[in-house]
């Protein structure tokens, strides 16, 4: 087993272990690991996980210098405020300067840590979770999220200290102030790209379907498109917390949104999850592209008409679009494990022209690296104004894959014994990787079985030329990950 699985595998432990035994007395489950901390509002995330975490956070960062910063930031979740406010109570308390940027993408968050100089960053968000859902995620001093290594201190820390400790006196107590401008920031930076041409965008006079969700992007998403001359089409834009549909944006959760393309005669339509990370794009006829089409569309435009030359970063879950447009493109295509910061280190250590995940996550390292919906949005604008047709033949001009993402529930299953079973099974037939979970790759399709980071269950996905095929063989593989011996 790779020194990476082990630390996976250490922090995956404590997701049923990192609670008290008070906060044990349930069934929902917090979620602990590289992707933050995750739980059931009221139930396994409460106040204690809070105080728990955040002051452990605040341990971590602590240089001792005499004004240090945290920028916390949350997405639209109803559980917000009351998290928000014990947040800021704790790193005061701690004597650190918080500086609130209210309601917005967790992307901005990361990008306001560069820009202040902060020492880190919180955002209070369960990402794509239902609403019941809230949860932590922990940005470093580089606007990354923690590494593995950090997060297994962070943990420790957590678990040794869950009332916190080194509480500053009154004479050492923090401060909290606002910042409205967070978004607005944001925005211009990404217009500020030297390949982003807002007037050619203009020109188009695009009309886009946006469906935010009733998540954090109502309102940056919207002024975004609104910059380069669209006409938006607003379907769960306010920011309630209260989910129109379950917020994760793939195909089975959008038809709304499909239907809107198609009624008001739109070129595209746009869906966001409620953190703003991640960007899923609907083609002129109410269809969806599919969640791995918009790294495409960014690594086409980088790449392929940008002509920036280097690595691309990408996660074993991502679709073969990506090893095809490097290969077309002269570019290294890195695997790298699931999880944003797993991409995001082997982007820093390779000096990578632009990554991300097939989950609809882009990272362009010419903003921030992190996966930024704002950024994919105007990636794909620009792109779409360049081919001068419309989206649906532009994605026709993209290698053609299909790929099927199932999930397993994890309680009463075995996987790490059905991963090694399929791993002796398949030895020396096919390519195998097991950095985090198992892939398996044949020259017809590939198939990658793993515990998720972010919910309770396993995942299944697999990709082929054909779609019937490989939704077969993935039921296939689910049903043996569903063996109890």
């Amino acid at each position: 087993e790779s020194q990476n699985q082990q630390k996976e595998g250490d922090i995956r432990k404590r997701e049923m272990s990192s609670a008290s035994p008070q906060e044990e007395q349930h069934d929902d489950p917090l979620m602990v690991s590289i992707s933050g901390i995750r739980g059931i509002t009221g139930t396994s995330f409460v106040p204690a996980v809070v105080t728990k975490f955040v002051s452990a956070f605040a341990h971590l960062q602590d240089d001792h210098s005499e004004e240090q910063t945290i920028i916390l930031g949350r997405d639209s979740r109803v559980s917000g405020p009351w998290v928000e406010r014990m947040v800021q109570a704790i790193l005061m308390a701690r004597g650190y300067r918080v500086v609130s940027v209210g309601v917005v993408p967790t992307p901005t968050v990361q990008l306001m840590v560069i820009r202040q100089h902060a020492r880190g960053g919180i955002v209070i968000t369960s990402s794509h979770n239902p609403v019941e859902w809230n949860g932590l995620k922990f940005i470093d001093a580089d606007g990354l999220f923690l590494s593995p290594d950090k997060c297994t201190v962070l943990f420790a820390e957590a678990d040794a200290n869950p009332t916190g400790r080194c509480w500053r006196s009154y004479q050492r107590l923090g401060s909290c102030e606002e910042c409205s401008d967070a978004a607005q920031l944001h925005i211009d930076e990404i217009l500020a790209l030297e390949y982003v041409h807002v007037d050619t965008v203009k020109e188009r006079r695009f009309r886009v379907c946006l469906d935010t969700v009733n998540g954090a992007g109502g309102r940056i998403m919207k002024q975004l498109l609104e910059r380069f001359g669209c006409t938006v089409i607003g379907l769960n834009l306010e920011e309630s917390g209260l989910f129109a549909h379950t917020p994760e944006p793939v195909p089975g959760n959008l038809g709304d949104l499909c239907a809107l393309v198609k009624r008001e005669k739109a070129d595209l339509g746009i869906a966001v999850d409620p953190d703003v990370d991640r960007c899923v794009l609907i083609d002129e006829s109410g269809e969806p592209l599919g969640e791995e089409y918009t790294l495409a569309i960014a690594v086409e435009l980088v790449v392929g008409r940008c002509g920036k030359r280097g690595p691309i970063c990408k996660n074993l879950s991502t679709s073969r679009v990506i090893d095809e447009l490097g290969a077309k493109y002269g570019c290294e295509v890195i695997n790298t494990p699931v999880g944003e910061i797993q991409v995001a280190k082997v982007m820093v250590e390779r000096g990578a022209v632009i990554g991300g995940e097939g989950n609809g996550g882009v990272m362009l390292p010419d903003i921030h690296i992190g996966r930024d919906a704002p950024v994919a949005a105007a990636l794909a604008l620009e792109l779409l104004a360049r081919h001068g047709g419309s989206l649906s033949s532009l994605k026709q001009s993209l290698p053609q894959w299909s790929i099927v993402k199932l999930k397993a529930p994890l309680r009463g299953s075995d996987p790490d014994a059905v991963i090694a079973l399929l791993k002796a099974k398949w030895q020396g037939r096919a390519l195998l990787s097991d950095s985090d979970g198992l892939r398996i790759d044949t020259p017809e399709w590939w198939v990658h079985l793993r515990k998720s980071n972010t919910e309770p269950i396993i995942r299944i996905i697999g990709e082929a030329h054909d779609e019937p095929s490989i939704l077969k063989t993935c039921e296939e593989f689910k049903q043996q990950m569903r063996r109890k011996d």
